[in-house]
């Protein structure tokens, strides 16, 4: 199977101020990032500040404390959170992100509802690259359920996200709102659309180039391990000028990636289950017939097998 690509999108690239999330070395030098930095007596949110730092000012980092560095400015020593600086060590963290966004097919795109701190890795309490502000505009490539720090037996979803061909990051999944394509928003049918590609255009004398959309389908408060619970295709009939459902079918345990392609000159997808054992992932394969949607046969495609990241 022949996999394509979604989109090429080129965005303006923005610096972004970013945060340690890992142990540092002793005396690493760091960089705060955000705007009025406490520099505190203890390694409490609630402790007298010794200093207030502002983005660009320089400490060094002695040791850390859980969610907590703590640091030498001149001859004050204190503790910083952890997301207000940025150290050496976690440019390293970035880069990586970066590289492993380069092969990702884009799931969808989206914009944010509200602030939020886009991440280096999903949590609460990791490193912050920025706040994000409403509106923004997000590529969609990768989701992560992960036990809620306050509750261990809940789940929250982070959303792995590029903001520009230099930015990648990970935020809460609540903040992004999913974007639907104009001609089949009407068909929503209060299903998030939490993945979207295009598997085929064809010609309409009238119109022109008309799209075919593969869609995974997911309810909210479906299980947060599942990125999508069912798989919806949606055709263009010519004769009628409207879209059409050629395929839709529920009950899938769906996860990223979904990817769209084509197999003997047919316009074909793949999407992903995630096994009983919560791991495994399982690819589903179908081709397209015209408007008719088949599943190849798991010994005809080659089933593959890998193990989630979720």
């Amino acid at each position: 199977m022949k996999i394509l690509s979604l989109a090429r999108v080129s965005l303006l690239s923005v610096p972004f101020v970013l945060a340690a999330c890992s142990s540092p070395p002793p005396t690493e030098q760091a960089t705060v990032n955000a705007e009025h930095a406490n520099l505190r007596s203890r390694e409490s949110a609630t402790s007298r500040t010794l200093k207030v730092l502002e983005p660009g000012d320089k400490v060094e980092v002695l040791e850390v404390q859980g969610r907590w560095y703590r640091v030498k400015f001149g001859e004050i020593e204190g503790f910083m959170e952890v997301s207000t600086l940025l150290t050496d060590s976690t440019r390293k963290n970035i880069q990586s992100n970066l590289e492993s966004a380069r092969d990702q097919v884009i799931q969808n795109t989206g914009k944010l509802t509200q602030d939020g701190n886009l991440r280096l890795e999903p949590g609460r309490s990791t490193a912050v690259l920025r706040r994000l502000s409403s509106r923004t505009m997000v590529e969609v490539l990768d989701r992560r359920a992960i036990p809620r720090e306050d509750a261990k037996d809940r789940f929250e979803s982070w959303l792995k996200v590029r903001t520009s061909p230099t930015e990648v990051g990970w935020i809460l999944s609540g903040f992004v709102e999913f974007d639907v394509p104009e001609p089949i928003a009407q068909y929503t049918e209060d299903y998030i659309y939490s993945a979207v590609a295009v598997v085929n255009r064809i010609e309409d004398p009238a119109l022109g180039a008309m799209s075919w959309y593969v869609v995974g389908e997911r309810r909210p408060g479906t299980d947060p391990q599942l990125d999508f619970t069912g798989i919806r295709v949606f055709t263009w009939n010519v004769k009628k000028q409207r879209y059409e459902t050629a395929h839709r079918k529920g009950g899938y345990r769906g996860v990223y990636p979904l990817q769209v392609g084509t197999t003997a000159n047919k316009p074909s997808f793949r999407f992903y289950e995630l096994a009983a054992d919560g791991q495994t992932k399982i690819a589903r394969d179908f081709t397209m017939e015209g408007v008719i949607v088949r599943e190849v046969k798991a010994a005809a495609a080659g089933a593959t097998k890998t193990k989630a990241k979720k």
